[in-house]
């Protein structure tokens, strides 16, 4: 069974990067009040510019949306604890944009991703987990290989994907993010099923529907249907027929 990784997986992580950017603007419209604005000398506030970019993107216009990220991200540099989420929620439109039509962006979305892990790691705390960032960075090489027509390269990148969704599970689990680890066992059986190791496959995906099932997500019925295809890959269902009298 194949299931299109820009379908559900993407939309998810668009959500979450929307939950951290209005906490990442809520944050701002304060610094903005109490600290010198960085538009007070003619040039606009990074605001103004992340409203219009977010604006764009959801109109399906990254041509525009994209050099206004780029110069709030830059704007914001005297202020990381502010620039790294929204260098997350950048990496996440790039990453859709990726999956749409430019590959050639899953690099910048990386670096997105790898700065705001890099912060992180060096004990900063933002409204984000390192691994729910881990997560994102490995769904880049996850979809990057939907699309891979050279075997070896293709390998690689699920090999890559794999190796940081199971470096996000355990974090995952230790901040209670149930949704996004549901969703993270939903691709580690994804990348397996592509690997070819369906048993895997089947365990992760199982753990999926188990998350699903105990907090109501609505990703069960979807998730479940996964997990039959995938067993019956294994033991396929045989049919029996009457032998005629």
């Amino acid at each position: 069974m194949y299931k299109d990784p820009a379908s559900l997986p993407i939309l998810f992580y668009q959500l979450l990067g929307m939950v951290v950017l209005l906490l990442v603007l809520f944050t701002m419209q304060n610094t903005w009040h109490k600290e010198a604005e960085i538009g007070r000398n003619g040039t606009q506030n990074p605001l103004a510019w992340i409203n219009k970019a977010e604006t764009l993107a959801r109109s399906g216009n990254y041509h525009d949306a994209l050099p206004l990220y780029e110069k709030a991200i830059a704007a914001l540099a005297p202020y990381p604890s502010q620039q790294h989420p929204l260098r997350y929620r950048y990496g996440i439109v790039l990453n859709a944009l990726g999956a749409k039509s430019r590959p050639d962006l899953y690099l910048l979305a990386r670096a997105q991703f790898q700065s705001v892990l890099d912060y992180l790691n060096s004990g900063a705390k933002l409204p984000l987990s390192a691994a729910r960032v881990r997560s994102a960075l490995a769904h880049t090489y996850h979809q990057q290989a939907a699309s891979e027509p050279t075997t070896t390269l293709r390998t690689q990148l699920l090999n890559t994907a794999y190796l940081l969704y199971k470096d996000a599970v355990a974090g995952l689990m230790d901040q209670g993010e149930w949704h996004n680890l549901a969703i993270t066992y939903f691709n580690l059986g994804q990348v397996c099923e592509w690997q070819g190791n369906l048993q895997e496959a089947i365990a992760w995906l199982d753990k999926a529907v188990q998350l699903d099932f105990r907090y109501g997500f609505p990703d069960l019925k979807e998730d479940r249907d996964y997990l039959s295809a995938l067993r019956q890959q294994v033991q396929p269902i045989v049919q029996h027929t009457e032998t005629p009298l």
